[in-house]
């Protein structure tokens, strides 16, 4: 009986936490006016790799990146602080990336997983998830939700 009153508290301190957290969350991007990922003037967009540059494109990018490279200007620098290299891309003036997404979001997509693949040769996914649907739980509910306001890009 005490076991399952102490159970039942730790489950409602992490729901309040989790609340508490998203309520956070949502009040600070109100406030900055932006989710972190506004636009660059020129349109660049850069990700920060953990790993050797001259591996990253000595036998062409990594597939995803390699898939819309064409279209794109990339450049490769040194990270800050020797943690790794940067890989900095935008679309090429009077290229256009195919697909249905604006070519913004291709480009974050096509940075993030080639960080993925080059970093652990696999690109990771969360949804569709392989073991299907999560049970309707609270918490299973609200990680569904944070999950549905990133947008799919990768912006929690």
């Amino acid at each position: 009986m005490i076991m399952a009153g102490k159970a039942a508290a730790a489950v409602g301190i992490g729901v309040a936490s989790l609340a508490a957290g998203l309520i956070a969350r949502n009040l600070v991007k109100k406030e900055r006016e932006s989710d972190g990922d506004g636009e660059h003037p020129e349109g660049w967009k850069a990700v920060t790799v953990l790993g050797d540059a001259d591996g990253f494109a000595s036998e062409g990018y990594p597939e995803p990146l390699h898939r819309v490279a064409e279209s794109l200007e990339i450049r490769v620098q040194p990270a800050p602080g020797d943690k790794g290299f940067e890989v900095h891309a935008r679309v090429r003036e009077g290229s256009e990336l195919a697909g249905e997404k604006d070519p913004g979001a291709q480009l974050r997509t096509a940075l993030r997983d080639a960080k993925q693949f080059f970093e652990t040769g696999e690109v990771l996914r969360s949804t569709p998830r392989p073991h299907g649907e999560r049970p309707p739980t609270l918490l299973g509910g609200a990680v569904d939700k944070a999950e549905d306001e990133a947008k799919g890009e990768g912006v929690l």
